[in-house]
């Protein structure tokens, strides 16, 4: 299978929304991380969803950064988490974004995230809280941190997918 580049010409060549056509129409994403020292990577990350299409675009990151998030990226709502007393997205957390999970189309899970317990406790409460259609991203932390959540994270895998439709 090949991957195509995205580049800003194969980005031109997307259709435009209808008019009419909401932002619950281009689809909510859910963009999860962004400890206190790491906020960043959930805004780079917002932002190309952003740029991409999404519609609605909410961030859930550490409380103590919230304030400054939501000011960086003005066009998404910001949700924040609790967080430990070193800024780290605390356990429990996932508990206070479940209801906005559930409503998400896509939920990108991990840029900015810096401690495997919060980052662990999330992911699980977070894949019982997403509906059955919701796209689930782990990024590379979230999905190492992950590992031993096997069975809380099958009802993620969705149905088993052939070649010709990933084309």
């Amino acid at each position: 299978m090949s991957a195509d580049p995205i580049t800003p010409n194969f980005l031109r060549d997307w259709a435009l929304p209808e008019a009419g056509v909401g932002k619950y129409g281009r689809g909510q994403v859910l963009v999860v991380g962004g400890a206190a020292r790491t906020p960043g990577a959930a805004v780079l990350s917002a932002l190309a969803a952003l740029r991409v299409g999404a519609g609605r675009l909410t961030l859930a990151v550490a409380r103590s950064v919230a304030s400054t998030v939501a000011v960086a990226v003005p066009e998404s709502g910001v949700e924040p988490l609790d967080e430990d007393a070193d800024g780290h997205v605390a356990i429990g957390a996932g508990d206070g974004i479940a209801d906005v999970a559930a409503s998400a189309d896509a939920v990108l899970i991990g840029p900015g995230l810096d401690e495997p317990d919060g980052t662990r406790d999330l992911v699980g409460s977070l894949a019982r809280a997403v509906g059955p259609d919701t796209v689930v991203v782990l990024d590379a932390f979230a999905l190492g941190v992950a590992a031993d959540l096997r069975q809380e994270l099958e009802p993620l895998r969705g149905p088993p997918r052939h070649d010709a439709e990933l084309r």
